[in-house]
């Protein structure tokens, strides 16, 4: 009989202790790239405690849960967010004992602040193509990001607000590729692999 009372008492311990968590949704300004969800779950599992993360890149959201005991607000999440290199827009929070909140840190970004722009890129195939975009989405404020081989350009829409093109200029050609503004490094070059070596400009 102690043994069967012993048995429902670890089970109820076991919920117990599974039901002590608050769960966050965090809505998330820049998250454009599976590199992007990268970096912000790896920050974010910097923090014991922090469990079962999942990045959502369509809507921007990274959710997660903590232990209840953390009292996690969303100062810290704020601060989290910032040192991944992103911006928090809100962050709703479902607590453990059932209350709940959202905290709205800034506006998303207003349509009117952002801008589509065409920027010449050379390169050749596929890898050109994947490390130009991963470069141009490096760049905070950056929200989307296409080349093209065959008319060798680069859309990218962004808030003039947080960036500005030159700075897509340069995070190309820091990568190897030359842009009508920005010439890459020699030694960058020479380091791409052979199908990416594009004729260059004289």
């Amino acid at each position: 009989m102690k043994s069967i009372i012993l048995i429902f008492s670890i089970i109820a311990m076991g919920f117990s202790v599974n039901a002590q968590y608050d769960h966050f949704s965090v809505r998330v300004d820049g998250l454009g790239c599976s590199f992007c969800a990268y970096g912000i779950e790896s920050k974010f599992s910097e923090v014991e405690g922090i469990k079962d993360i999942e990045v959502d890149l369509s809507s921007g959201t990274v959710t997660y849960k903590v232990p209840a005991e953390m009292e996690m607000d969303y100062e810290l999440v704020k601060k989290m967010v910032d040192e991944a290199g992103y911006t928090a827009i809100s962050v709703a929070i479902e607590r453990a004992d059932g209350t709940s909140g959202e905290y709205k840190v800034k506006e998303a970004s207003d349509e009117a602040k952002m801008k589509e722009a065409s920027v010449k890129v050379y390169g050749n195939c596929g890898m050109c193509k994947d490390r130009i975009e991963k470069a141009a989405l490096s760049v905070r404020g950056v929200e989307s990001a296409k080349w093209d081989a065959e008319s060798q350009t680069l859309e990218v829409t962004y808030n003039a607000d947080r960036t500005d093109l030159n700075r897509v200029h340069r995070a190309v050609a820091r990568v190897g590729h030359d842009t009508e503004e920005v010439t890459a490094r020699d030694r960058v070059y020479n380091n791409l692999h052979e199908c990416c070596k594009y004729e260059r400009r004289d």
